[in-house]
């Protein structure tokens, strides 16, 4: 996978902004990853990936303390182990984000299933959609090192937009648009039962 392949962080941003003017109707958000299908399907965004250089640029956007703080990577728990962790870690370590974070969106999303699809179609360990996956340079959405890194590309967009984890985790469920509508987590069922689960995992990955 080259770094020609991945969209900028400025592009998905750009794109984010967008979808907030897409939300007349909230229920109509599902989950950001559909969302993102149906938006880089009609913008045909493949035609707009850019090259996003390496960096040690790392976000620094703990939890509040009630989930836990001062995070040590060697203390998870009940989480797999080998090769799997290992590149999850890498990568999430290569763009400035917190493991522990990205696990726990990983274990919300797939229960590090990679070969996981969802009654939508959503595929792999971080549920990416088909016309996602695809905007993103993600060629086999099966490939646990090119799922997470798409995974991470968006998670990354949305920390650095919100500056809040919470909100970016929502928004990740439910849509950018919706978290900017209610200022903070939506209060839709499913969307608040994905943030707790998420904080949830994150408390017991790094405890």
């Amino acid at each position: 996978m080259r770094l020609t392949d991945i969209p900028s962080v400025s592009s998905v941003l750009n794109r984010m902004d967008s979808l907030s003017q897409m939300t007349k109707d909230p229920k109509s958000f599902v989950s950001f990853p559909d969302v993102l299908e149906k938006e880089w399907n009609r913008q045909k965004l493949n035609s707009q990936l850019s090259e996003i250089p390496q960096t040690n640029d790392s976000i620094q956007l703990p939890f509040p303390e009630s989930i836990g703080k001062n995070i040590k990577l060697g203390q998870t728990s009940n989480k797999p182990t080998g090769d799997l962790l290992t590149t999850i870690e890498s990568i999430a370590e290569a763009q400035g984000l917190d493991p522990n974070l990205v696990k726990a969106m990983v274990k919300a999303e797939s229960g590090f299933k990679p070969k996981a699809v969802s009654p939508k179609g959503a595929m792999g360990l971080m549920q990416l959609m088909p016309e996602t996956a695809e905007g993103l340079g993600v060629k086999d959405p099966f490939d646990p090192e090119e799922n997470v890194t798409g995974g991470v590309k968006f998670l990354k967009g949305l920390l650095k937009e919100f500056k809040d984890p919470e909100k970016a985790i929502a928004a990740y469920n439910a849509g950018p648009g919706a978290v900017k509508r209610y200022k903070g987590v939506p209060p839709y069922e499913e969307t608040k039962q994905y943030v707790s689960k998420v904080k949830r995992y994150y408390k017991d990955f790094s405890s």
